[in-house]
């Protein structure tokens, strides 16, 4: 998949607007997973809606060279697993229910009784499940569902968006286990919306830093998150529970109003780093050591240390 500069603003009053999304662009290569990290409010769940369809962007575009004009599938997996699913229906119907759409169908068939058999099997939920509604289920059991339902239409790509915050540490475990098992034998590509960047770090392959609608920094997980290179990326990894108080770093000042177009870097304000030139200067993805990052300071030194680098197309 490829997205190219994708822009999405909400009209919210008095013809004023909100931009969640400013100019993203990504690639997602087969069988790969890709990490969307970031505050809350920076854009993440946006993108996904837009990912997968459920909204339009302003402006951009999403690409998937290797299918033509071919209809490209991409379910979601939401992070309320109860919610997700339709009270009054048995677990063996919400696991067929993107077929009995896509068939116009209103009743289970005993074909799709043996789909749904064979798709809760690979999901790890006992057939006695299948009989149950969501409510009767354990939070873990329901994600379980929902992942299995997902995978119904046989998707190349399925994203998912927070799908282990509302998880037990336990059971995210398993559930993250299942996803990679699945990733492997399928060869699924996967989008992964996420805060806990300790998951990120054991299951992603790349990963994109979003603040304020924008990617900061992107490329290989274990460079991202081992040796950052924006400000905001450091100060994300900081924050996780397992630093020490005494070594963690802090946002200082207000985040600009997401209500305007910012003139210059948008985390300037917050920025320990920040010079003239970010001010008034919009920073651009330069590639810099096999990733990309959108810092002024940041490019610049790294330029000087290693010699000029080019832009990410």
């Amino acid at each position: 998949m490829e997205a190219r500069d994708l822009t999405r603003a909400y009209v919210v009053s008095r013809g004023r607007s909100v931009h969640a999304l400013r100019g993203v662009s990504l690639d997602l290569a087969h069988g790969e997973t890709l990490a969307i990290v970031g505050e809350s409010g920076c854009g993440k769940s946006t993108l996904a809606r837009i990912l997968v369809g459920l909204e339009k962007p302003n402006s951009g575009t999403i690409r998937f060279p290797n299918h033509g004009n071919e209809k490209v599938i991409v379910p979601m997996v939401f992070q309320d697993s109860l919610g997700s699913l339709h009270p009054r229906r048995k677990v063996a119907q919400l696991i067929v229910e993107p077929l009995l759409i896509r068939q116009k169908r209103f009743r289970m068939t005993a074909e799709l009784r043996e789909k749904a058999k064979e798709l809760a099997r690979s999901v790890g939920i006992a057939e006695e499940h299948l009989e149950r509604y969501a409510h009767e289920l354990s939070g873990g059991q329901r994600q379980r569902v929902n992942i299995a339902r997902a995978l119904s239409l046989d998707p190349e790509i399925l994203l998912l968006d927070e799908p282990l915050s509302a998880l037990d540490v336990s059971i995210q475990a398993q559930i993250l286990n299942l996803l990679i098992d699945l990733q492997e034998r399928r060869r699924i590509s996967i989008v992964f919306i996420s805060h806990d960047l300790s998951i990120v770090r054991h299951f992603a392959h790349r990963t994109a830093v979003l603040y304020m609608g924008a990617v900061v920094e992107y490329g290989e997980t274990s460079k991202i998150l081992t040796d950052p290179l924006h400000p905001y990326t450091k100060i994300l990894l900081s924050s996780d529970p397992s630093v020490p108080k005494s070594e963690r770093l802090r946002f200082e000042g207000e985040p600009p109003s997401p209500f305007e177009i910012q003139q210059g870097c948008s985390f300037a304000p917050r920025c320990p780093i920040a010079e003239t030139a970010c001010q008034s200067e919009i920073p651009h993805l330069e590639a810099l050591n096999q990733r990309a990052v959108a810092c002024l300071p940041a490019v610049r030194s790294l330029k000087t240390s290693h010699g000029n680098a080019p832009s990410l197309s």
